[in-house]
């Protein structure tokens, strides 16, 4: 702007005397002056993001933070993060104050008091922009064999070009109600049949309608000159590692969130990925001048030594403001709150009349109510294990058992995300380090709560003083048909999909078509209600909820589908099926009662089942016939004498005699296998105790307690 002004000879005593030179000087304060015109809106991010304000203008959004200046007395804005509206698939409002920001790599969630005439004004911005644009982004991958296809990834941004026809001297068209239509004489910007043609990185080709959208035109668009860097945030996001794909377009984009300061110097900027240090530096308070701890009036050390470093580790003395820069104070508050609980939970604050598993519910209740302070929570955790130098000799073991809550409880942010989970690899996998076992645990409980959701009931007093006391685990039976019975070791976030991938594996099934077919029931009130769970379920979660309405209840193991054809190799695997099949066998749910006598044939199969139950037994003796009877379908076994039936059993001896009853068993299951698929036998799959008629539409079964998130709690 002062060149500008140079170059025309302008100061503040000559007025403007062409329209030209006014437009000029316009022209270059909006091009060069950030959020000069801008519509400004009061608006907070979510966790960690330090945002106060949105600038809204007609290039994109600008997320906006209120410093103090060298000279002005009231500050100045600073740009956070800028996005142009390239960058902007949508905007939606998922509830009366909340901004979702649907980008091509990421989503920008805000809030504000304001949002409806913010999404009003972003959405006109976006409709005016994309009106005569020729570039489009592309909201899916598509990755064609055919190299006549454009292949993309999602977020790309590609230019759209006349149609061409395939070849020089021919026409590219279609029948349309009984008439050619030429594609090149379509509208440029029509529906063109379903296809675009269009051209990204230099290649060209042509690719379906509905993978992309309307993008702004290049005049408000910059297009990356590498390929590789370019589509680097798509890829990330194709691969579904949102985090990756945020921090490659925070690179792309332009400087980081928080400007370094003159003190910390260049090497501040070169900080090892994804570690804590890098996190705090981006999202945490600036160290100069926050308050460091509650005694900062009273401390000896001098301001400059106050590092980020120091941040990062122990404290004796409660916290004044939160670790993450956040913007709204109330929230603040809440982390001074939730630090001095971190405190009191680890023996370092007086507890006040609480007991330990008040404190830590508050604690989880807390991060369960604001999402927006888990991160937080995290931090202030991770923050007070770190070079721990408490006078109470076990504040860092319990801080590690905290963490160890936590993260079966609340996943942090996807920004957060790999910080975190580099920390806790760094400590699990460096020789010599304390707690490297609860570290790993405390990494897998986390990608469980991020896979699973978290657990739903807090702790018992129980289950704290056991995880205090260093045992993270217990035995819970499982119920298998015949009442066979496994005593599985339950870790805090154990969920019902484990249990039965577990049990599949001591079945030896390994692939997860094979997973699909069983289940996990609660089973309570003397075995009259039976609710399968969904397979999100925790087990602990089930277990809290049912001792508090029937401590007599059992967990039943069943299967419940059988696409998978039966194996007999696995004495478990066909112990479980005979005993699961055998009582539906038996109530004649496999077979059909004919309107005459029974055909030599079905005599003859039902006979030698008949023989196999009871040398599955380990019989050696001819049954009686009131063993036969309990071997035979009472609809069938009426059609024929009881001496009848003992004959041709007894004829089928000789044979079983030979067999194992393991053996006798796999047969038993193998013959009833083929009968079900003979005419004559139409079979039926088991059957189960009445269940609930609502369906889950995760699992397809019902659900109850023990329920994922969102899941009806109702029970039959």
């Amino acid at each position: 702007m002062k060149a500008l002004f140079a170059q025309n000879q302008l100061d503040t005593q000559k007025p403007l005397v062409t329209e030209s030179v006014k437009r000029a000087v316009v022209s270059t304060a909006r091009d060069t002056w950030e959020v000069y015109f801008s519509r400004i809106f009061p608006a907070t991010g979510s966790v960690g993001t330090g945002v106060q304000l949105l600038a809204v203008s007609h290039v994109g959004i600008k997320l906006l933070r209120m410093v103090k200046g060298g000279q002005e007395a009231g500050g100045q804005l600073r740009v956070l993060r800028a996005y142009s509206f390239a960058d902007i698939l949508f905007v939606t409002m998922p509830s009366q104050n909340m901004l979702e920001f649907n980008l091509a790599s990421e989503k920008v969630i805000l809030f504000s008091a304001r949002a409806h005439q913010v999404k009003t004004l972003v959405d006109d911005f976006i409709l005016e922009l994309k009106k005569d644009s020729d570039y489009v982004v592309a909201v899916r991958n598509f990755l064609p064999e055919d190299p006549a296809l454009l292949a993309f990834h999602k977020g790309d941004i590609i230019h759209l070009q006349p149609l061409e026809p395939p070849r020089v001297g021919y026409s590219a068209g279609c029948v349309v109600r009984r008439k050619v239509v030429y594609l090149e004489e379509l509208r440029r910007r029509g529906p063109d049949f379903g296809w675009r043609f269009g051209t990204i990185h230099g290649r060209v080709g042509r690719f379906p309608s509905e993978l992309v959208q309307p993008a702004a035109a290049p005049d408000f668009l910059q297009l990356p000159t590498e390929p590789g860097r370019g589509r680097a945030a798509a890829v990330a996001a194709a691969v579904a590692s949102a985090a990756a794909a945020q921090e490659v377009g925070r690179r792309r984009e332009g400087p980081p969130v928080r400007a370094r300061s003159a003190d910390h110097g260049e090497d501040a900027l070169a900080l090892p990925p994804y570690t804590m240090l890098e996190f705090a530096q981006k999202y945490f308070r600036d160290p100069q001048r926050r308050p460091q701890d509650g005694l900062r009036l009273k401390s000896k050390e001098p301001r400059e030594s106050r590092t980020l470093e120091d941040m990062l580790c122990f404290t004796k003395t409660p916290l004044q403001e939160s670790l993450i820069e956040l913007s709204d104070s109330s929230l603040s508050k809440m982390a001074t709150d939730m630090f001095l609980a971190v405190m009191r939970f680890m023996g370092d604050a007086p507890l006040k009349g609480q007991s330990d598993l008040d404190v830590l519910c508050n604690l989880l209740k807390l991060c369960g109510d604001h999402e927006v302070m888990r991160d937080e929570c995290y931090c202030q955790v991770v923050k007070q294990i770190t070079d721990n130098t408490s006078s109470k000799q076990d504040s860092c073991q319990r801080g590690w058992r905290l963490l160890y809550i936590v993260t079966a409880y609340h996943s942090c942010s996807e920004v957060l995300h790999p910080h975190l989970t580099r920390f806790l690899q760094d400590v699990s996998r460096t020789p010599g380090l304390p707690f490297q076992g609860i570290a790993k645990a405390c990494e897998q409980n986390l990608q469980k709560t991020l896979r699973f959701g978290g657990r739903l009931e807090l702790p018992s007093s129980i289950e704290l003083r056991a995880m205090l006391a260093g045992r993270s685990s217990k035995r819970q039976l499982f119920l298998l048909p015949g009442g066979l019975e496994r005593h599985l070791k339950i870790k805090t976030c154990t969920v019902a999909l484990d249990v039965v991938e577990e049990i599949c594996a001591e079945m030896a099934l390994t692939r997860p078509e094979a997973f699909n077919e069983y289940v996990i029931f609660v089973v309570t009130n003397r075995g009259q209600h039976v609710c399968p769970l969904s397979r999100r379920a925790y087990i602990l979660d089930v277990a809290s909820e049912m001792e508090q309405v029937d401590g007599g209840y059992m967990l039943w193991f069943r299967r419940v589908l059988w696409d998978q054809p039966l194996k007999f190799e696995n004495e478990l695997y066909v112990t479980m099926h005979y005993n699961q099949v055998l009582p539906d066998y038996l109530k004649g749910l496999f077979s059909s009662v004919p309107a005459s006598r029974p055909s030599e044939q079905l005599l003859q199969q039902v006979s030698k089942l008949a023989s196999l139950q009871h040398r599955a037994k380990d019989h050696f003796y001819l049954p009686s016939v009131r063993e036969v009877q309990e071997y035979i379908p009472a609809q069938l076994y009426r059609t024929t004498a009881g001496s009848t039936w003992l004959n041709l059993v007894s004829q089928h001896r000789q044979q079983t005699q030979a067999l194992s009853p393991h053996q006798a068993r796999a047969q038993f299951l193998e013959l009833q296998q083929h009968c079900c698929a003979s005419p004559l036998h139409p079979c039926h799959q088991p059957q189960w105790p009445q269940l609930s008629q609502h369906r889950d539409s995760w699992t397809g079964t019902v659900s109850c307690g023990g329920r994922a998130r969102g899941e009806p709690a109702q029970c039959p």
